[in-house]
């Protein structure tokens, strides 16, 4: 799952624990949490309670790909403790302990095999010091990763082993003592104030010891001059004066020391690999007098050693019982300051997954005395505190964990489940296990049966399992070749396992259908060739075995193809090259061999460079464009028939599907070639996935639940979609296609060559479906080809033949016939439920008729049941859970989820069933009916509790990323299904919601169960609404009035990222969401907000794009095509394709420079971590896309703050340096030109544009408003191609979603300051007739400027300005005439008059239109008249009167005007005349003035009572006034 979309996963853990390898420990200071590092890369957070000493896994932490070696404190920030992670593979990572968020990801060559975290002087934060595989000290900023300075050697450079930081007394820098491999101790002082960057830092003094491959050094904390070394053979004290010896002690028969510390000045802990660990005495024998501590100063201590001066060992730290520890365990030693004292603990975390805690009491000198005296002597043994551990928390839960195979019953001891795949297009989940069956069951059904209470619980045959049974032993990997890749049959599902088997398996019989026993060691993994080879290796799955060897397995022909078994180590990797026909396998030793697939011979075996250049080439291949499903020349076309071949080819049922709802009349319906601009890579997306989790290949599996938000959005609506007509789509303001028809008819000239365009957009469609046909080769393919060309040319003829009446008419029924041989064709591609074919198989006649597919509708009904049902908060509003439970269609759940987060680089965080957010002592009182209660066994009486208390309020007392996760997840649904004509999410009430929109779509007569149903919806609607409004607005309150202390609200940075999400619902979610939380913070919150995220604003002071020359004049800068849309390819490229294409380019940022670039990250929730880079490059790289990201996220932030609540002086935002600055970095966003890091039609780009609609008023005195109208034109001038094919609530394309953005805010805009938009819309629109009448002479093409190509757009902004402002309309009415004609296509205005044209501006009496000759009269405030010559296309301004002009009216045969003046009480009579034969400048002059009654002020005040002129002959004129009395003049 991508970052970029939105994921809730949860976790069904499964009745085992899962292993824990412990590979390095750590306690955190506040003494609450114990942090695991595994080595099979987990991480585990365990919470601990000091006074109980209660230890309860918290989290599992995923994503570390090797064994994790260190971990380290990371300081705190936000009210929140971060730790630092560092694997062997070089991998480090900053985590969030409160819900296990990745924070930050690193990877570089540098392998740390030791982190120390330590607060400098004068420094804010702590700071990480690093050793390892490397020859210095590497210190890093433990949130940015960053490295901020380094400790190098000048003398004996090696690998430093260990380190220590210490702060001598009365000294403001610190002390760095490290040692080398080679025994060399070096000692660096470091201040902050002497730190530069890239600049590093040698050693003052180093000196030669005898300590080889140390592994821990250790300064007193009690006497910092004495130093203890460890290393596996023995552990030494030092003088950290001189570094002499003072004493020295060997190691222990078959042990091997792993570290030390001290417990006093005189007393040593050192342990071993054994699990154990010693106490130590240092001598004290030459001390006179009461020595109370061993003093290095002494003299008499740097004497040669004597026998009595050995340390004395009188503790034996060690758990109870014995154990036998495979791997060595890791140790920390932690002093913790309690009242007047400190108490002292040992940590220590093995191989078995156990963390056991000593607390060492101090032992006195007294004691310590009469333990030496005893004979023989025995050492004061030390047990455990505390042991714990996974396992045994999970053996404590009662009922245990639930897993997805507990439903079958009878089996006491169920086999571990060994592998696991799901099956979307079946909603089926395969489980492999260890006896050898597999196991398929409904996925919905099953999670339903074990996470939510209803009916089902009582239904037997309630997910059903179907068991397959033909392996001997362990299932190790399962495939299903179709989910892969179409060309396979649907029903195969291929399993491997421990026996050296192959099975194939029909889905639907349960039958084996072949076996294959080809290899001699057990399959490991299952894979398909890529759909570029060969015919033969199509039909192929590819093999690989434990014995080394890969196989290509032909199920079509059930037979072996090729069988590479010459490999002398374990295979690593399988690449293709099938341009070659060779097969490339990778070893462990380094070696590629390369096979022919065809014949099965050994080609060559490379090596070294050689076989890694290979290896890169065929990823290089099979990344390049046209290669992949997402690639090729085919993806851009804009042809539904493209669509449904594509569909056909692919056996692609929602493809086919897809491309029947958009229908070919579509695309005729207008001149231009409408494109499909919906995002197509959610439409065949599963709302739900399941993956299998295991932490060790011994373990079993675990299954995480991925709902992804957009996927379940998108299918949701486009089922809606196909249920309703077009006509009930604008009704219900869906899409909005004949508001933005009807002008863009208006903007286009009305000529008879409309049907030679579309003849000749027909004869495109031939061309392009000949070849398509050239270019698939299946047998059945050809057929459709030749019948959707031949239809292609019979309907050119026919429009060839045909004038333009009817064409529409015409081309509905030509999709309709299209639409049939469709159909035709999906009958034939048995896509509808047939019997299964034994003529391959060989298996009879027996088999029955199955479903080949799930019911797509009722599988994402229950999907999001399940979704809505575990995210709803129950228990709040006891009205709303009845509302939900009756109505809506939720389910109570009968378990407390197991919640994960997925954060960055895809690194996932999984809460453990054990632990609960609302500690025991907290909970509330139980809430069940007594005789429920009595029923019950008691453990289910307190699960039923503790699952109450988590839905009510401990869900949202996890995390702020959590909640802001679940709130936009929960909205979203909510109101697509409000949307949704009041959806329901019970099946029986769904079914026939939508049976009732299909019987009124065929019939319009309305019955008496109409406003039955009607009411039934608005009840629906309430409880959508009702839900919410609880989790928008009221749930802060509700969960803290339920008991909850620590409510954690969402996070506003991740809801600005979502702030123009891909997905409208989800936009709308985090809009409101992000509103209600700024306005909850208050006046105060919102400020600090300001504060903390001002710093990341950039200051941007470069010139901006000028206005006319970028934006209007196309012909020094052209207008660039609008490309393919690449959502496909960006959603399938690695994180690394992903970071390259936005963060390429050289700009440097200097920390100290107040300048910041103005570049921020154009993806806001893009991974941005490159993995081809490594080292210092890659960091420059991530901390630069870093510092990117924040500055969009300020942006967003504070654009917000200052849209809603800008205009109040108390939040900062008034005629200040802020609101400049805001606005300044919007306007750069929007003016700024496509280029590689910031491209044209972004996330970022679009919230800049939507935040300059809503805030314009504050934003309006630091904006050039004609360069930002001006660019939102631009990113409007495809209106008319675009928007008639949107869908509200489904993705688009990064260009409609622009566009539709665009729109909008010039909307915004325009009604916030009319005037502004039409003045300067007007200047625009002069500016442009003066380059009109100069382009010849300028060499300019007028069509590609924005005035021209956004004419639709601006039309539709004016008629809604004409319908709404109504009163700046008519202060501004020659302004508008003239942004109107120019708009309107001339040609228009030829046979039909202004009010059929565009009827709204004829509604103010000031204007006229005289069909006869081809003029317009507008009267202006100022008291004149524009008379609008449109044969000459010219505008002669006559001074009329000397106020507003009223009303204005030609006569019938156009050779009188009558003005009406009311503010003078005037009316006139207006004649133009020309010269003789229709030569030199008309002139147009008053002949008859009369003086008019007054009007009264109260008519005066009213524009919608304003008198009006109406002719009655030729020369006679009524002025009409409002309170209907009429007076006559004649001319």
């Amino acid at each position: 799952m991508g970052s970029l979309n939105l994921v809730v996963p949860l976790v069904m853990w499964g009745r085992e624990a899962p292993t824990h390898d412990i590979s390095c420990v750590l306690f955190t200071r506040d003494v609450r949490t114990i942090v695991t590092g595994s080595r099979d890369g987990q991480i585990c957070v365990w919470d601990f309670e000091p006074p109980t000493l209660k230890l309860t896994p918290r989290s599992l932490l995923v994503g570390h790909t090797a064994s994790v070696t260190c971990l380290a404190q990371g300081g705190k920030a936000r009210g929140t403790s971060y730790i630092v992670s560092s694997s062997e593979n070089g991998e480090m990572c900053t985590w969030d302990l409160r819900d296990g968020r990745c924070v930050e990801v690193l990877k570089s060559a540098n392998v740390h095999s030791s982190m120390t975290a330590y607060q400098m002087l004068n420094v804010n934060d702590c700071r990480l010091f690093c050793v390892g595989n490397y020859p210095e000290i590497l210190v890093y900023d433990p949130h940015t990763l960053d490295i901020l300075f380094s400790l190098a050697a000048r003398i004996q450079p090696d690998w430093i082993s260990a380190l220590h930081i210490l702060r001598p007394p009365r000294r403001n820098d610190e002390v760095v003592l490290g040692v080398t491999t080679g025994g060399w101790v070096k000692v660096w002082t470091v201040s902050e104030k002497e730190v530069r960057p890239r600049e590093p830092i040698f050693e003052h003094e180093s000196k030669m010891i005898r300590s080889l491959n140390a592994l821990c050094l250790v300064c007193c904390t009690y006497n910092q001059r004495t130093v203890l070394i460890v290393t596996q053979d023995d552990w030494q004290i030092y003088d950290a004066g001189d570094f002499s010896q003072l004493c020295h002690v060997g190691g222990i028969p078959g042990e091997r020391w792993m570290g030390g510390d001290f417990l006093s000045a005189d007393r040593v802990l050192v342990w071993n690999d054994m699990g154990q660990a010693y106490i130590y005495k240092l001598p004290t024998k030459l001390l006179r007098g009461a020595a109370v501590s061993c003093i290095v100063e002494s003299r008499a201590f740097h004497n040669k050693q004597a026998d009595g001066d050995n340390p004395i060992l009188y503790g034996i730290v060690q758990p109870t019982g014995k154990e036998q520890l495979v791997n060595a365990p890791a140790w920390q030693f932690m002093t913790i300051p309690i009242n007047n004292g400190a108490e002292k603990l040992l940590l220590r975390g093995d191989c078995e997954g156990q963390v056991i805690l000593w607390r060492l009491a101090d032992v006195s000198d007294h004691q310590l005395n009469q333990i030496l005296q005893v004979q023989p002597f025995q050492p004061l043994v030390f047990t455990p505190t505390l042991n714990h551990s996974m396992m045994t928390a999970w053996a404590a839960m009662m009922p245990p964990p639930i897993g997805v195979l507990d439903q079958l019953e009878g089996e006491k001891n169920p086999p571990r489940i060994t592998a696991s795949l799901f099956l979307p297009l079946q909603g089926r989940l395969a489980c492999g296990r260890e006896d050898g069956s597999i196991i398929l069951v409904p996925a919905t059904e099953t999670i339903m049966l074990h996470l939510l209470h209803g009916k089902h619980q009582h239904y037997h045959n309630w997910a059903q399992p179907m068991v397959l049974r033909g392996h001997q032993g362990r299932v190790n990997c399962l495939l299903y070749p179709h989910g892969e890749s179409s060309r396979y049959d649907m029903a195969h599902l291929v399993s491997g396992g421990i026996d050296f088997s192959i099975n194939v398996w029909d889905m639907y019989t349960g039958n084996l259908v072949h076996r294959f026993v080809v290899q001699a060691g057990q399959i490991l993994q299952l894979l398909v060739p890529p759909p570029t080879c060969t015919p033969r290796i199509q039909n192929c799955i590819c093999s690989i075995s434990e014995d080394h060897s890969v196989a290509l397995l032909s199920i079509k022909e059930r037979k072996l193809v090729l069988l590479a078994s010459k490999h002398l180590y374990p295979v690593l990797t399988v690449k293709w090259r099938p341009e070659h026909d060779f097969l490339m396998v990778a070893t462990q030793d380094g070696s590629v061999y390369v096979w022919q697939m065809e014949t099965g011979h050994l080609d060559r075996v490379l090596q070294g460079v050689t076989a890694e250049e290979v290896l890169g080439a065929c990823d290089e291949h099979s990344a390049a464009p046209g290669s992949g499903a997402g690639g090729g020349s085919d993806a851009g076309l804009a042809n539904p028939a493209v669509h449904l071949f594509r569909g056909l080819r692919h056996r692609n049922l929602a493809a086919i599907r897809h491309a029947a709802q958009r229908g070919i009349q579509q695309v005729l319906g207008e001149q231009n070639n409408y494109q499909d601009i919906h995002d197509s890579s959610k439409m065949r997306t599963c709302p739900l996935m399941i993956q299998g989790l295991r932490t060790n290949k011994q373990d079993a599996n675990s299954h995480v639940l991925f709902f992804d938000i957009e996927a379940l959005i998108v299918q949701l609506l486009s089922d809606e979609y196909t249920l309703m007509s077009p006509g009930t789509l604008e009704a219900n303001e869906l899409i909005m296609s004949s508001q933005y028809q009807r002008m863009n008819v208006l903007t286009h000239p009305a000529s008879p060559e409309a049907a030679k365009k579309i003849a000749e957009f027909f004869g495109k469609v031939k061309d392009k479906a000949g070849e398509m046909e050239k270019k698939m080769k299946e047998k059945d393919k050809h057929d459709i080809l030749g019948r959707a060309k031949d239809r292609a040319v019979n309907m050119e003829k026919k429009f060839r033949e045909r004038d333009q009446h009817g064409l529409l008419s015409r081309v509905k029924e030509s999709a309709e016939s299209v639409q049939n041989l469709i159909q035709n064709k999906v009958d034939q591609s048995g896509f509808r439920p047939t019997t299964l074919s034994s003529a391959k198989d060989g298996s009879g006649s027996g088999r029955v008729q199955i479903p080949r597919h799930l019911d797509v509708t009722a599988q994402t009904l229950q999907i999001g049941q399940v979704l809505m049902s575990l995210l709803h908060s129950w228990g709040l509003d006891p009205s709303l859970d009845q509302t939900c439970e009756h109505i809506l269609g939720l389910l109570k759940p009968r378990v407390p989820v197991s919640y994960g987060l997925i954060s960055k680089s895809g690194y996932m965080s999984l809460l453990m069933p054990t632990w609960h957010p609302v500690r025991e002592s907290e909970m509330p009182a139980i809430n069940l009916p007594p005789d429920l209660a009595a029923e019950l066994p008691p453990e289910m009486v307190k699960l039923e509790h503790r699952t109450q208390v988590f839905t009510g309020r401990g869900h949202w007392e996890i995390s702020p990323a959590l909640t802001t996760h679940h709130l936009l997840a929960l909205v979203s649904v909510a109101n697509t299904l409000q949307d949704m004509n009041a959806a329901t999410l019970i099946p029986e009430q769904e079914r026939r919601r939508k049976n009732h929109i299909q019987s009124s779509k065929a019939n319009q007569s309305v019955n008496s169960h109409e406003d039955d149903f009607s009411r039934q919806q608005s009840v629906i609607k309430q409880g959508w609404s009702t839900l919410t409004a609880l989790h928008t607005v009221l749930l802060p309150d509700c969960v803290v009035a339920a008991g909850a202390n620590t409510y954690q609200p969402p996070m506003v940075e991740i809801l600005a990222r979502r702030w123009q999400d891909r997905c409208q619902e989800v936009r709308e979610a985090a809009q409101a969401l992000l509103k209600t939380e700024l306005s909850r913070m208050g006046v105060e919150g919102r400020q600090k907000l300001v504060e903390s995220w001002t710093p990341h604003l950039p200051s941007h002071m470069e010139p901006l794009p000028t206005g006319p020359s970028h934006f209007n004049n196309h012909q020094e800068t052209p207008h660039t095509p609008r490309l393919e849309h690449p959502s496909n390819k960006a959603n399938t490229a690695t994180p690394a394709q992903a970071t390259s294409n936005g963060t390429s380019g050289n700009t440097t940022t200097s920390a100290s420079s107040s300048e910041r670039s103005m570049e921020p990250h154009p993806q806001l929730d893009e991974d941005h971590y490159d993995e081809e880079m490594d080292g210092e490059t890659c960091r420059e790289v991530v901390a630069q896309s870093e510092g990117r990201r924040k500055q969009a996220t300020a942006i967003i932030l504070l654009g917000v703050i200052g849209a809603y609540h800008g205009q109040d002086s108390a939040e900062g935002f008034g005629l200040g340096n802020l609101a400049m600055q805001t606005s300044k970095a919007l306007a750069y966003l929007v003016l700024a030109p496509a280029c590689p890091k910031l491209p044209g039609h972004t996330p970022l780009r679009r919230a800049a544009i939507d935040l300059i609609g809503r805030g314009f008023p504050v934003w309006e005195p630091y904006l050039d408003v004609a360069k930002i109208l001006l660019a939102l034109l631009d990113f409007c001038a495809d209106t008319d191609r675009l928007a008639p094919s949107m869908k509200y609530g489904l993705p688009l394309i990064p260009e409609a979603d622009s566009c539709r953005t665009s729109s909008n805010a010039l909307t915004l805009i325009a009604e916030a300051r009319p005037p502004a938009f039409i003045t300067t819309m007007a200047r625009e629109v002069a500016r442009f007739n003066a380059l009109q009448q100069n382009a010849q002479s300028l060499q300019l093409n007028i069509h590609n400027t924005v005035l021209h190509r956004a004419k639709t757009e601006i039309l539709r902004v004016m008629e809604y300005l004409i319908v709404h402002k109504r009163c700046h309309i008519m202060d501004l009415m020659v302004e508008v005439m003239d942004i109107v004609l120019h708009c309107v296509d001339p040609g228009h205005l030829k046979s039909r008059g202004l009010n059929e044209v565009f009827p709204s501006i004829c509604g103010f009496p000031q204007v006229s239109h005289c069909p006869h000759t081809r003029r317009i009269a507008t009267g202006a405030k100022n008291g004149s008249i524009a008379m609008y010559e449109l044969r000459a296309s010219k505008c002669q301004m006559i001074p009329g009167h000397g106020t507003a002009v009223t009303a204005l009216s030609f006569s019938p045969d156009g050779k009188y005007l009558a003005s009406y003046c009311m503010g003078e009480n005037k009316l006139s009579f207006w004649q133009t005349s020309s010269g003789m034969f229709g030569l030199g400048a008309s002139q147009t002059k008053c002949t008859k003035t009369f003086s008019t009654a007054p009007v009264p002020d109260i008519v005066r005040m009213n524009p919608q009572r304003l008198p009006k002129l109406v002719w009655i002959s030729n020369k006679t004129v009524v002025l009409m006034m409002a309170d209907g009395t009429e007076h006559r003049f004649n001319a």
